[in-house]
């Protein structure tokens, strides 16, 4: 899900007028979409550290190696995913509240 569709969908969950059956379906599909996201970070995860052990020299620092890593599309991918899946968490919380509020 593009950063657009998230934030259209969360724009969509803070909707005060929801109803229960409502609440419910975005907490599905909120729970859905952040095991998806963490099975894609472990991937990106894994990926980075290969990227660390190809690259690994005494002059080369960890750091160096992190912002080389940080630089490219996959790590990009996983600095947008971290950020991401702790916003859905949060709105996955709220859904939750919101659904129990309304018992």
């Amino acid at each position: 899900m593009g950063i657009m569709n998230l934030i259209d969908l969360f724009r969509e969950i803070k909707d005060e007028h929801l109803g229960r059956q409502a609440l419910e379906k975005y907490e599905q599909k909120l729970a859905g979409l952040y095991a998806e996201m963490q099975v894609e970070i472990g991937s990106l995860k894994k990926e980075r550290a290969l990227y660390f052990l190809e690259r690994q020299r005494p002059e080369v620092t960890d750091i160096s190696i992190r912002r080389q890593w940080d630089a490219i599309p996959n790590g990009q991918r996983l600095i947008e995913l971290e950020a991401n899946v702790k916003a859905v968490a949060r709105m996955y919380s709220s859904v939750r509240s919101r659904i129990y509020q309304s018992l």
